[in-house]
C-alpha cells in the first residue's frame, strides 16, 4: 500500500452523487486470517496522534453546508470471504470534555445508498463490535465518540479482494476544523476486523502541518514477506526518506496487534530501534510488523510489512536398534602375561582405523584360578546395533613381554618359557542370562617372532560382534529429532507386526500442548523479549533436540519393516524406515 495518496482535490458540491461499487481481486500472498485493511482516496498516511496514529487520513476541505466526497477502500486480507461486512463510524466533536458534535459541524454521511444523520449516531462511547467480540479497540476507550454502523449488503467480499465504497459527507453551516469521522471495519461472521494502523480518519486539511512534508517510511522487501520459524529475520528501514529533511529515529513494533509494553495501547509499542534490526519467531505465525520513522521536524509516519512465518518440519536421526549385553574376557595359561580387550565402532581392517571406541579393559594372568585374575574392569557394557547402521568389532591384543608401566599391579618379568601359551575366552552375557562364548589361544613364541599366521594364534584377535535380533529378546530403538522452533514432537513407531508405540514430548509441559496455527499457540510468538514464557520450564530455547528411547520385543522370527515418523504440532513430519531380521531365539549369528 502506497504511503502517500494522489493529490486530487475533493469535490465539494451540494448535489448528491451517484454511488458505485466494484470489486478488484488482489495478487498478493497470504495475509492474516482475520484482518480487514481500510484506506481512502484521496488520502495519505497519518503522521499525527489520536485516532490518526498509524492509520490513514482523508484530508477534507470543510466548507459550510458543503459536501465532501471520497472513496473508502476496504481490503479483505483474510483467507475467508467476508459475509457480513459492517463499517463502524464514529464522529468526534471539537469541545472537550466531553467531545460533542453539533449540527453546526455535521448533517449526514452517506455510504453507497445508506444515509446516516447526526441523530442516528446515538450516544454510545465505544465501538459496538469491540465490546461484543473481545474487548475495546485502543482508540475507542473513554467518552471520546458516538457511533453508528453501516451494514454492507450484499455483504460478501471474496478473500484477497478489495471493495470500493463511495462516501459523501454533508457538513453543517459552521464545521469546526477539530471535527473528525473515524472508520473501522468488521465482519460479524468471520470476526475479522481492522487492526491498528489500518483504519481511516477523515480530518480537516486545516489541521495538517503546513509547509512541512512528513517522512516516507519504507521496509525493504515490500508489504508481504515469508520466513521460516527459527530463522533470524533482518528488517531494514534504510529505504525510508524525508523529502525536506532527515529521519532522526526508527522504531519497530514486531506485532502491531500485541500490547508488548502492557500499557493497554498496542499502537505505541517500541520493540527495537534503529534503521536495521533483527527478530526471530520460534513458531509459525502471521503478523504485521510496523516501522515508525520520525523526521527532524517532529513529523512521523508508519509503514507495515505483513510477515508469514512458516512451520519447519523436524529432522530425524535414527541412531539404531540395539541388543544390550556385557562383554568380558577370561585368561588362562602362562602367568604374568597381559590381554587387552577393546570394542570399536565401524572398524576398517585394512587401515586399522575406527570411528569410535566403545570401551576397553585389560586382564593380567596371575597364578591361581583364571577367574581371580586382576583386571581394569569386570566387563564392558555393549549395545550392538542390529539395524545395520553401524558395525561393532572386538580387538584383543596380547602382551607376553616384560611390563613397562603396567596399569594393573606393576612390572613383572617375562615367564621365560618361549613355547608357552594363554587360552582366551570372550564372553557376551545378555540380560536374560544367555551367553555367547568364543575361544582363542595366544602363543608366546609366536608373539615374540611375529611371523606365524596359524589360524589359532593370529594376533591381534579380531571378532565381529554383530549379533542378530531374536524373538523374545527386548530390542532398544533410539532416535533423535531436531526442530528449529518451539514445537511439541510425537514419535510414532510402527513395528511391522501389527503393533505400534507413540511417545509425545511437549516443549513446555507446564503450559501443555501447543495448538497448531491457526488459531495458534497461547504463547506465540515465543522468543519475543516481552514474552513471559521466553524459554520453556527448563530454561531451554529452540532449536529443540529430543531423543526417544523405546523397547520392543518380537514374538516370532521373521523380517519386519520398522517405520518411525516424527511429527511436530503443526503437521511437519520426517520419516525413517528399515527392514529388521529377527531370528528364532539363537542370539549369536
Amino acid at each position: 500500500m502506497q504511503e502517500t495518496r494522489n493529490g486530487n482535490k475533493a469535490v465539494v458540491m451540494i448535489l448528491a452523487i451517484v454511488m458505485s461499487l466494484s470489486y478488484l481481486p488482489l495478487s498478493v500472498s497470504a495475509g492474516s486470517a482475520a484482518h480487514i485493511w481500510l484506506d481512502c482516496d484521496p488520502g495519505q498516511r497519518a503522521h499525527g496522534g489520536g485516532w490518526q496514529a498509524g492509520g490513514f487520513i482523508c484530508p477534507a476541505e470543510y466548507t459550510p453546508n458543503g459536501v465532501y466526497n471520497f472513496t473508502l477502500i476496504v481490503e479483505n486480507r483474510g483467507k475467508d470471504p467476508l459475509v457480513d461486512l459492517r463499517i463502524a463510524m464514529a464522529i468526534h466533536g471539537p469541545d472537550l470534555p466531553p467531545p460533542e458534535t453539533t449540527a453546526d459541524d455535521f448533517v449526514s454521511i452517506t455510504i453507497e445508498s445508506s444515509t446516516h444523520y447526526l441523530g442516528d449516531f446515538g450516544s454510545t462511547e465505544y465501538n459496538p463490535f469491540d465490546e461484543s467480540h473481545g474487548g475495546r479497540h485502543h482508540v475507542y476507550v473513554g467518552t471520546d465518540a458516538i457511533w453508528d454502523v453501516y451494514h454492507h449488503a450484499p455483504g460478501t467480499v471474496p478473500a484477497k479482494s478489495t471493495v470500493y465504497l463511495t462516501v459523501s459527507v454533508l457538513f453543517g453551516p459552521d464545521p469546526s476544523p477539530d471535527f473528525e469521522i473515524h472508520f473501522d471495519a468488521f465482519d460479524t461472521i468471520t470476526l475479522a476486523k481492522t487492526p491498528n494502523g489500518h483504519d481511516v480518519t477523515m480530518v480537516s486539511s486545516e489541521t495538517l502541518p503546513q509547509d512541512k512534508e512528513p517522512p516516507i517510511p519504507c521496509i525493504v522487501g515490500g508489504e508481504e514477506r515469508t520466513v521460516n520459524e527459527g530463522n533470524e529475520v533482518v528488517f531494514d528501514g534504510t529505504c525510508s526518506n524525508d523529502p525536506d529533511g532527515e529521519i532522526v529515529s526508527y522504531e519497530w513494533d514486531f506485532d502491531a496487534d500485541v500490547d508488548s509494553d502492557g500499557d493497554g495501547d498496542p499502537s505505541n509499542d517500541v520493540d527495537a530501534v534503529g534503521p536495521i534490526v533483527t527478530f526471530t519467531w520460534w513458531d509459525d505465525y502471521e503478523v504485521d510488523v510496523k516501522l515508525t520513522v520520525t523526521d527532524d521536524d517532529g513529523l512521523f509516519a508508519s509503514a507495515y510489512q505483513h510477515v508469514t512465518v512458516l512451520n519447519v518440519a523436524p529432522e530425524l536421526d535414527f541412531e539404531g536398534a540395539f541388543i544390550e549385553f556385557e562383554l568380558s574376557i577370561r585368561v588362562a595359561g602362562e602367568k604374568w602375561h597381559n590381554v587387552e580387550l577393546k570394542v570399536v565402532k565401524n572398524y576398517d581392517p585394512i587401515n586399522e582405523t575406527w570411528d569410535e571406541e566403545i570401551g576397553a579393559m585389560e586382564v593380567e594372568r596371575w597364578p591361581g584360578p583364571p577367574d581371580q585374575n586382576p583386571s581394569t574392569g569386570a566387563s564392558i557394557p555393549i549395545a550392538i546395533d542390529v539395524s545395520g547402521q553401524d558395525t561393532y568389532t572386538a580387538i584383543i591384543t596380547y602382551d607376553p613381554f616384560e611390563d613397562q608401566g603396567d596399569a594393573i599391579l606393576g612390572d613383572q618379568p617375562i615367564n621365560g618359557q618361549l613355547w608357552g601359551a594363554n587360552p582366551i575366552w570372550l564372553t557376551a552375557t545378555f540380560p536374560d542370562g544367555t551367553t555367547c562364548k568364543e575361544g582363542h589361544t595366544f602363543n608366546v613364541q609366536q608373539s615374540i617372532k611375529r611371523d606365524s599366521d596359524h589360524w589359532n594364534h593370529v594376533e591381534p584377535w579380531i571378532i565381529d560382534l554383530n549379533v542378530g535380533a531374536a524373538a523374545g529378546v527386548p530390542i532398544k530403538f533410539v532416535a533423535t529429532a531436531t526442530d528449529p522452533g518451539s514445537d511439541d514432537l510425537t514419535f510414532d513407531w510402527d513395528w511391522g507386526d501389527a503393533n505400534w508405540t507413540s511417545n509425545l514430548y511437549l516443549y513446555d509441559p507446564l503450559r501443555g500442548p501447543d495448538p497448531a496455527f491457526p488459531p495458534g499457540s497461547p504463547y506465540e510468538p515465543l522468543g519475543a523479549p516481552w514474552d513471559p514464557w521466553y524459554t520453556n520450564i527448563t530454561g531451554q530455547m529452540p532449536p529443540i533436540i529430543v531423543t526417544d528411547t523405546t523397547y520392543h520385543t518380537y514374538g516370532v522370527a521373521g523380517t519386519y519393516t520398522v517405520t518411525l515418523t516424527v511429527t511436530d504440532d503443526d503437521g511437519g513430519t520426517d520419516t525413517f524406515s528399515f527392514d529388521l531380521e529377527v531370528g528364532d531365539g539363537f542370539i549369536c549369528k
